[in-house]
């Protein structure tokens, strides 16, 4: 069965076809609305704790190689030459900096989390994703993307305990203005993770079914426009021995979001001998 519905689940078609004793959960073209099998979930909580303990013990001492390579700088960057990685500080990949954003924040009050620029987002680059997946895996949900992009940085700092920074509705005296573009949004293989999961040796496929998610940001004074600080990361799937972010084709760049927002909040109000630590690029938690 082959729908061009919409609201069809975008790997049904294929995953009929696969045999029966794979596990498969069905995922909605938003990707918000993953429906868990409980004979699944029962699964997960007795027996994936056991083994993933001991297996990413191992792992996560040596997580680097699990880690996305840095994505080549867009148009949207200035001088992206002179950015540089600041690991004992920042956990984004590259940043340029007048000074360490926790001195700039202080001369400020407020922040202004602009709507994320998106007419720098590359094609999909997964050629296994395209292939399994046909047009499917090319209706990526940018324009919501980009929307939880601005809306988890925002939240950020109305959830944190004790935020430097209030956010502003709007560009104004002694507030900041943060630019973010979304540039690359390539989903995780969910057919691929399915047959991973049920063949012998499916492992093997792990590297082949990872997708990602990159942005750059800006902070600006919002009156003068004068540059302040940016930044540019990458971040793939995180390792799990099971994870039911697997089955779903924008789960992982979701979680991803959520982590960026936290690290840039922590970074505006954190002293600069503080380090805000980046994802280890493997976990635990399969939900």
């Amino acid at each position: 069965m082959k729908s061009d519905d919409p609201k069809v689940t975008r790997p049904l078609w294929f995953a009929m076809t696969l045999p029966s004793r794979f596990v498969f959960l069905f995922h909605s073209q938003k990707e918000d609305n993953v429906r868990y099998h409980l004979g699944m979930k029962a699964i997960l909580c007795l027996v994936l704790p056991l083994f993933a303990i001991a297996f990413l013990s191992g792992c996560a001492s040596n997580s680097a190689p699990l880690k996305a390579k840095p994505a080549a700088p867009s148009a949207f960057l200035e001088n992206p030459g002179a950015m540089k990685s600041i690991p004992d500080r920042v956990p984004f990949r590259t940043v340029w900096e007048t000074q360490d954003l926790d001195l700039i924040a202080a001369n400020y009050r407020g922040i202004y989390v602009a709507p994320v620029n998106t007419q720098y987002l590359r094609p999909v680059n997964r050629p296994l994703v395209k292939l399994v997946e046909g047009p499917f895996a090319t209706r990526r949900p940018v324009a919501e993307t980009a929307n939880l992009l601005q809306t988890n940085f925002a939240n950020s700092f109305k959830t944190s305990p004790q935020p430097k920074l209030q956010v502003a509705a709007g560009p104004g005296r002694s507030v900041l203005t943060l630019e973010l573009a979304l540039i690359e949004l390539n989903p995780t293989n969910v057919v691929g993770n399915a047959v991973r999961y049920g063949a012998p040796g499916g492992s093997a496929l792990a590297p082949l079914t990872k997708g990602n998610i990159a942005i750059e940001g800006k902070v600006r004074d919002s009156q003068s426009k004068k540059l302040l600080f940016q930044f540019a990361d990458n971040e793939q799937d995180a390792f799990h021995v099971v994870s039911l972010r697997d089955l779903s084709s924008y789960g992982h760049s979701r979680a991803t979001i959520h982590e960026w927002a936290r690290e840039f909040e922590e970074l505006t109000r954190t002293l600069p001998n503080h380090k805000v630590a980046a994802p280890s690029g493997v976990g635990l938690n399969p939900f």
